[in-house]
């Protein structure tokens, strides 16, 4: 039996554009931004605010491992922590927690943990860093830095200060090993004699980087931006990569991006046509990570909207994207900090604390109210195999 086929019969390559849109709106930005060359209807999907919406709701449900939400909260001098969980942070699953009380006031957490594994660092004025990880209750502290070191030549007559700007902490994947960025700022006010030891520095600040395989301190030769905001919501990590806001650097703002495993960088400035937050009265700034992308997001006091940029390229000014602006919420006192999935948390101006799933848009209780003269912060939280112990 044979088959007979028309040789003028051509096989289709055609795909409708729903099926093309389905599967392209899947892609981190970064891939989506690659096939933009492969025809004309591609290279303007961002245009597309069918699309739009099919990429967005795809970013914002991406599947990411368990993580819970822990409420930081002080109140008469005294701290407690509060763990929420579930696919909505339901009311009912909030808990109590009894065995994160080695944190205290004077500690400054990263807003995520890594691992399971926190670094905590106390004020600028003092160089002190721990490891921390809740589940096994493991503490590290850290050695003296390198810039401990030069203290020891500096006469007691002498007024110089150190300030300590923690910039990053992560996990270096290619040889399993925590690491923290830290930029130190040297300042003289006086100093009789000559000052010989910032000679040694070449100049008056240092970078310097730990780790915890070596347990020790090492001076970085590299000259990248800083932060001398070093809170959790302006810094993320990512895949073996640390980022960090800068507010100014060569008069425009920028994200640096430093690769823990062959200590490169890229800096990314950040265009006001993206996103103005450091150009007019923004209230909050956030870094987040969303479905593996570096997100930006902002709140505008004035208009009462958020504002959600990602970005593709590290290095790469013109490769920020802006997704859409959520609001007005004339609701919101205070915003927090975004969870793995877009989810915003602040405080409303009745103090109860809720969350805004950016996906539909609703605004959704947690079941908590601030106490009047009481201070809170969350924290994502994230159970790790790969404990600080034995390294």
């Amino acid at each position: 039996m044979t088959t007979a086929t028309n040789e003028n019969e051509k096989v289709s390559n055609y795909m409708p554009d729903e099926i093309s849109y389905s599967i392209l709106s899947k892609l981190p930005l970064k891939s989506l931004k690659r096939f933009e060359c492969v025809q004309k209807s591609w290279s303007i999907l961002f245009e597309n605010h069918h699309f739009m919406n099919m990429f967005c709701d795809n970013l914002l449900s991406y599947s990411d491992p368990p993580t819970s939400l822990i409420l930081r909260v002080f109140k008469n001098r005294k701290q407690l922590f509060y763990s929420f969980s579930g696919e909505r942070f339901e009311n009912n699953n909030k808990v109590k927690l009894l065995d994160w009380s080695y944190p205290c006031e004077n500690y400054i957490f990263g807003s995520r943990s890594i691992n399971g594994t926190f670094c905590l660092h106390g004020s600028v004025d003092y160089s002190e860093i721990v490891l921390w990880t809740p589940a096994t209750q493991t503490r590290k502290l850290l050695p003296d830095s390198v810039a401990e070191s030069f203290k020891m030549f500096i006469p007691d007559e002498a007024d110089v200060s150190f300030l300590y700007h923690v910039q990053g902490f992560g996990f270096d994947r290619v040889i399993n090993d925590y690491k923290v960025i830290r930029y130190v700022g040297i300042y003289v006010d006086s100093y009789p004699g000559d000052e010989d030891w910032l000679e040694d520095l070449d100049s008056d600040h240092l970078w310097e980087i730990y780790s915890l395989r070596s347990n020790s301190w090492r001076k970085l030769h590299v000259d990248m931006p800083y932060t001398l905001q070093c809170y959790g919501d302006t810094q993320v990590y990512m895949d073996g990569v640390c980022h960090w806001l800068c507010e100014h650097y060569n008069f425009e703002p920028c994200l640096v991006s430093f690769y823990l495993s062959n200590e490169e960088f890229f800096v990314t400035p950040i265009p006001s046509d993206v996103d103005d937050c450091f150009h007019v009265n923004v209230s909050w700034i956030n870094l987040a990570v969303l479905n593996e992308s570096i997100a930006l997001i902002s709140y505008h006091t004035e208009t009462t909207t958020f504002h959600i940029s990602i970005l593709s390229e590290f290095g790469m000014k013109e490769s920020w994207t802006k997704l859409f602006i959520a609001g007005p919420l004339p609701c919101v006192e205070r915003p927090i900090i975004v969870g793995t999935k877009g989810e915003i948390f602040f405080i409303r101006k009745d103090e109860e604390l809720v969350w805004l799933d950016l996906s539909t848009q609703m605004i959704r209780e947690l079941g908590y109210k601030r106490e009047p003269y009481t201070r809170l912060w969350i924290i994502i939280y994230k159970d790790g195999i790969l404990s600080i112990e034995g390294q």
